[in-house]
């Protein structure tokens, strides 16, 4: 997991939570039993896996096409790393608090941040064991953190997060930079083919474990939801 990224996860994450350690560690408990116990999460980590075990027979296939021909242009390339390294994860936070500033703050603004910072945290704890313990070779032959891919992993979970607290339509506009950003790590070298898939499986997962224990702590506290956002695009036919 990118360093910086850990770093200001965590330092959100103390400034939230300070002084409420028997609630988070009652929440992230709850949320983490969800990841694994849903089936729609068993189905979505299954299928990962099976995905990226059927990915590893054409891993060095792909690799060359991205080499030679390139799957992205160098700048939308560079965007999709900078995103799932840096950016995601400050535009989700300043999301919530200018959402949060723009009704009075009675949309649950801890609760928001809470979830969405303890997902994360969640994602790039397991994200980073996975490395560590699979210690794979990336593509470019730097050791050896290549399976799974952190910055795919960050992108899904944020773009799970974001269809949780905005709606489908923002969420198909996340999921869609997360795919960017997937493309951006092969067509930069950093990651095979069967790396992206399992990150992207394993932060949906995620997402969507801590989202379920987000709603049932919705629906405890009586916390009116964040009304959702919409996203259009008008395309001129004349």
């Amino acid at each position: 997991m990118n360093k910086h990224r850990f770093i200001s996860l965590f330092i959100i994450f103390s400034v939230i939570h300070g002084g409420n350690g028997d609630s988070v560690l009652g929440y992230f408990t709850e949320s983490s039993s969800k990841i694994l116990s849903t089936q729609s999460n068993q189905i979505i980590l299954g299928s990962a896996a099976l995905a990226a075990l059927a990915a590893t027979k054409v891993d060095h296939q792909v690799k060359s096409y991205a080499q030679t021909k390139g799957l992205l242009r160098d700048d939308i390339s560079h965007f999709g790393d900078m995103y799932g390294g840096r950016w995601g994860h400050w535009l989700l936070w300043s999301s919530i608090l200018a959402t949060s500033l723009n009704d009075g703050g009675k949309t649950g603004l801890t609760e928001k941040m809470e979830f969405s910072t303890l997902a994360m945290v969640t994602n790039g704890i397991l994200t980073e064991g996975m490395k560590r313990g699979f210690g794979r070779k990336r593509p470019n032959g730097s050791c050896c953190k290549s399976f799974p891919s952190g910055h795919t992993s960050h992108s899904f979970t944020i773009a799970t997060i974001v269809n949780e607290l905005y709606g489908n339509e923002m969420g198909i506009a996340a999921y869609c930079l997360a795919v960017l950003v997937a493309a951006s790590r092969i067509n930069d070298n950093k990651h095979y083919l069967s790396d992206v898939l399992f990150g992207a499986g394993l932060g949906t997962a995620v997402g969507r474990g801590f989202a379920l224990a987000y709603q049932n702590r919705l629906s405890d506290n009586g916390i009116v939801p964040f009304p959702q956002l919409s996203l259009k695009i008008y395309i001129p036919l004349n």
